[in-house]
């Protein structure tokens, strides 16, 4: 049986080749793989950092190790769900269906047959190490993107697309918020060098905290004082 309102399903409306999900940290983020028939799901995940099972059992059912658990992997359900509820991805659906739902839950895209899913998991499976498929990238290359990828062959992540443009939101409120500060209290002229420093880091920079490393720099070289390093992810 089906909730057509969350696409959540029970076990046994399982499909072989169907895209499925669940969801990880009360509803932050959903963890996305294909079912390929016999229990067995292939999912994608991170493969660079360090694991944050301590001294976890393989599973009896699959044999999955979690402490080694890397790049393109191969599970029973339960494994994949690790006690979350069941979703089923949903392909092609209408455009008004499309924008009231959540994101990473559907696409008005069309899915290539269920067994052409199948082929592309189980050859980026085979492939060495299960890396096949890159390095795990939260933003660009993620197990969302692996699934739509084996069902369309577009590799493309709707629920990172949506943190990507709320983190761009969140910059541009304290760019501006900062900016205002500056015109306020500091005057046109100072506001102006400032923006014109943002602008050139923005094209340049990977993160907000080596912006603000780099506006912290060009502060301390204006005023001569010294530089408090910035700490933390």
């Amino acid at each position: 049986m089906e909730d057509l309102v969350n696409n959540k399903i029970d076990r046994e409306s399982l499909k072989p080749g169907d895209h499925i999900y669940t969801y990880r940290l009360a509803h932050t983020y959903s963890h996305h793989g294909i079912y390929i028939g016999g229990d067995r799901v292939i999912h994608y995940n991170r493969t660079r950092e360090a694991n944050k099972w301590n001294r976890a059992k393989p599973c009896r059912n699959c044999e999955l190790d979690r402490n080694h658990l890397r790049g393109v992997a191969k599970s029973c359900v339960d494994c994949f769900l690790q006690g979350h509820a069941l979703h089923r991805f949903q392909y092609g659906v209408k455009v008004v269906r499309y924008l009231a739902s959540w994101h990473g839950i559907c696409t008005t895209g069309r899915a290539d047959p269920p067994e052409v899913a199948i082929r592309r998991a189980n050859d980026y499976f085979n492939k060495k190490d299960g890396h096949g498929f890159g390095d795990y990238d939260l933003f660009e290359n993620n197990c969302e993107a692996f699934a739509v990828f084996c069902k369309t062959e577009k590799a493309v992540s709707s629920q990172a697309w949506a943190a990507k443009s709320v983190l761009k939101a969140g910059v541009k409120i304290w760019i501006d918020r900062l900016l205002q500060d500056v015109l306020v209290h500091q005057g046109q002229e100072k506001h102006d060098k400032m923006k014109q420093r943002i602008d050139s880091a923005l094209t340049s920079i990977s993160s907000l905290k080596e912006l603000i490393a780099n506006l912290q720099k060009n502060q301390a070289a204006d005023s001569g004082e010294e530089v408090m390093e910035i700490t933390g992810a």
